[in-house]
């Protein structure tokens, strides 16, 4: 059986490779106050791509309270690096080639659905935010792609949580 996560337990392993070259690893980021990542289900999603683009919108103000982002996502290299030419997502690091085995233990959806007579898995978008100690901060999760949360109160919420240094929230 799955372990359910909470807010202040240590964090599952996570990491992939970035279009670019480098490698994203949870256990060897170093963020001011949070990792922030954004798992999102696949360049072919409509919802997807208005979501990360305004995250990408708004890496600075996420920047300006310690909080790197990072968007990732099932898709091989070349669907990740189109995602970043056609959604115009700048400097934002962007991930590729999650497996359904690496995210499973952080909670998030999967959706297995036949596309042209081929069988796909892919990730339902989720937030996922960890602190600096390599505990989980928060989890967002969905299980259908519309409905994602609003970046400009995510980020007024955030701010206000750092006022109070980001207290641990949920873990009752």
């Amino acid at each position: 059986m799955q372990t359910l996560l909470k807010p202040g337990m240590p964090v599952p392993t996570l990491s992939f490779r970035t279009v670019g070259g480098a490698v994203w690893d949870v256990a060897k980021t170093a963020p001011h106050t949070l990792d922030l990542i954004a798992v999102y289900r696949g360049v072919f999603c409509p919802y997807c791509r208005g979501f990360i683009s305004d995250l990408a919108s708004r890496l600075d103000e996420f920047m300006h309270l310690g909080i790197t982002p990072v968007a990732v996502s099932v898709d091989d290299e070349g669907k990740a690096r189109q995602a970043v030419e056609e959604w115009g997502l700048g400097r934002m690091a962007v991930g590729f080639g999650l497996s359904a085995e690496l995210i499973r233990p952080w909670n998030v959806f999967l959706t297995t659905r036949e596309q042209a007579g081929v069988a796909q898995t892919f990730c339902e978008p989720a937030l996922l935010m960890v602190t600096p100690q390599k505990k989980v901060y928060a989890l967002l999760t969905q299980s259908i792609p519309s409905g994602r949360p609003d970046l400009g109160n995510l980020l007024e919420g955030l701010a206000f949580l750092a006022k109070q240094g980001f207290p641990i929230r949920g873990a009752a």
